[in-house]
């Protein structure tokens, strides 16, 4: 029987929102210390950026984005920079960079191809942040990766559902207007380099998803005190959405060599489009020729958008843990687990329910299911050492409890249930 998650209660414990001012959101969780390494690591960025592109390429890359408004940390994305640490410097820093490298770059670069637009880092840096233009390649969801806007939503659900752990992973879905846009972007700046001759494949750059996930998760990791990890027992879900661009893809149903089907369905009295997974968005961009997306899609370089990205609730979960041990079962009137037919309990408890129940308080889990080593049925005792059994524990909150802890669980079971269940040697196992 499936118990109610404790989702259903935790909005109650969720803290009041403390974004007082417009003013607030843009607090950036600061990385100084990486500031100051990239005076130490410029011979070592400039080096990333010539095994991928030439003086030419690069010098019109950082035009054309820095024409489109791109951020700073988008532009060093599309300049092939991996060394994911330069991107959590403060927006004035890596813009001194990108001064610097256009600098350099000049030097060597033939001045018939050098763009005529003269760009003035103060004056981008002197204006508010929340009345910047906003990123076309990111929506802001990089330039913001590190503001209390951000990370707030997450920070807000891990206090809330208090999860005791060290450390945690991210799972990330980021709106699909990000794929046409970054391609509209690639695009545009391969017409550029055409236009002028120089060559440019762009075939690979930084996804956004790999600046983006590393950022957020060390901001998170600071407000917090937990680690951030590639690989953690404790995963935290996050969606983005921007509704300004979520039918941007439209146009690759009309671009037959895009091999991108859509379909119209009927649920639960409401029209929805299926097919335009990210994925398969992705595997139609790369299909379609530039001539082709020049010719078809209307947004190419990508325009300016109004809105910036929302979130979605995010889901916190922590993986299944196990709990081994045997029980003996002394009474002819309960279950192994809950009997239920057609809404009806047909035994007033089970077997699971006496010791899960006890579990779940302990755990603080959502969920619990128990793997008996066999079964009797529920008028059939089981007696002598017990039968080996384990629980799985979906979601605790508290998955790491002291010997002590289940010790004391054991007993008080033991003790509640002593003419019913009789639990030993429970012990944390793994499958």
């Amino acid at each position: 029987m499936l118990k109610k998650r404790l989702w259903e209660t935790d909005h109650d414990l969720s803290l009041p929102t403390r974004i007082s001012e417009e003013s607030d959101k843009w607090k950036r969780i600061r990385c100084d210390e990486v500031s100051q390494d990239i005076e130490n690591s410029y011979e070592d960025i400039i080096k990333q950026i010539s095994h991928y592109n030439n003086d030419e390429t690069t010098s019109i890359i950082i035009d054309t984005m820095l024409n489109s408004k791109c951020c700073a940390r988008c532009i060093l994305r599309f300049l092939n920079v991996h060394d994911y640490k330069m991107y959590s410097a403060s927006e004035e820093a890596l813009l001194k960079l990108i001064s610097r490298i256009r600098e350099d770059v000049l030097k060597s670069t033939d001045p018939k191809l050098i763009s005529s637009t003269e760009h003035s880092f103060t004056e981008i840096l002197s204006c508010k942040p929340q009345d910047k233009p906003i990123c076309i390649t990111c929506f802001d969801l990089l330039y913001q990766a590190d503001t209390i806007e951000c990370i707030w939503p997450i920070y807000q659900s891990i206090l809330a559902h208090n999860f005791d752990v060290k450390d945690f992973n991210l799972s990330v879905s980021l709106p699909t207007g990000i794929l046409v846009n970054n391609h509209s972007m690639i695009v545009w700046i391969r017409k550029m380099c055409n236009d002028l001759k120089v060559h440019c494949s762009l075939e690979t750059l930084v996804d956004l998803k790999e600046t983006f996930k590393p950022l957020l998760g060390w901001s998170i990791g600071k407000q917090t005190g937990l680690v951030y990890k590639g690989q953690s027992q404790f995963n935290i879900s996050i969606e983005y959405s921007h509704e300004e661009t979520q039918r941007n893809h439209m146009f690759l149903t009309k671009i037959p060599s895009a091999e991108f089907g859509m379909k119209k369905t009927r649920v639960k009295g409401k029209h929805i489009w299926t097919g335009d997974s990210r994925p398969n968005i992705s595997n139609a961009l790369q299909k379609v020729s530039d001539e082709e997306f020049l010719k078809m899609c209307k947004s190419c370089p990508p325009f300016s958008v109004k809105e910036r990205w929302k979130n979605k609730p995010p889901i916190l979960e922590h993986a299944t843990i196990y709990v081994g041990g045997r029980y003996n079962k002394f009474s002819r009137d309960i279950s192994q687990t809950p009997w239920i037919i057609n809404g009806i309990k047909l035994a007033p408890t089970s077997v699971s329910e006496c010791i899960g129940e006890k579990l779940r308080e302990l755990f603080r889990c959502d969920d619990y299911n128990i793997v008996p080593a066999g079964r009797e049925d529920s008028n059939v005792r089981m007696l002598g050492n017990g039968r080996p059994f384990f629980m799985e524990i979906i979601n605790p909150r508290n998955p790491f409890p002291s010997k002590e802890a289940l010790n004391d669980v054991q007993e008080e079971i033991n003790k509640e249930y002593t003419d019913l269940v009789r639990c030993q040697r429970l012990t944390m196992i793994t499958k």
